[in-house]
């Protein structure tokens, strides 16, 4: 499932879309705070350029408005499946840390999923 070639591969590795071993992020630590998400201007192995247009990766907000989505909904649909007895209030604070926890790591994986859909693995 996690071979070389896939697209998957290149998303949680966070390494070049065209050939999948150089790295797609300056920094690979999305909570590096300096370099946040910082994306290479093209690939040390292959060169290929990472940025297609400028204003590329305006696209990728779409990708991470859905984590954010998909993550507050997760808390929700846990709360009725688990029965948490929790004031309404209490659960918005507690789903909220956790998404402003989660936001360093959704705003990296959003920046590759969107750079995936239009770049391809080329051997």
């Amino acid at each position: 499932m996690l071979k070389k070639g896939s697209k998957l591969y290149s998303i949680l590795k966070l390494k070049c879309p065209y050939c999948q071993e150089g790295n797609f992020y300056k920094s690979p630590n999305p909570y590096n705070f300096s370099s946040m998400s910082e994306v290479k201007d093209s690939c040390e192995n292959c060169n290929r350029k990472f940025s297609i247009e400028p204003g590329f990766y305006y696209g990728a907000m779409y990708v991470s408005y859905a984590f954010g989505v998909a993550h507050v909904i997760s808390f929700v649909v846990a709360k009725f499946v688990l029965g948490f007895e929790m004031e309404f209030w209490n659960f918005i604070i507690l789903a909220a840390s956790f998404l402003i926890i989660a936001t360093p790591l959704y705003y990296a994986l959003s920046k590759i999923i969107w750079a995936n859909l239009f770049m391809n693995f080329k051997k």
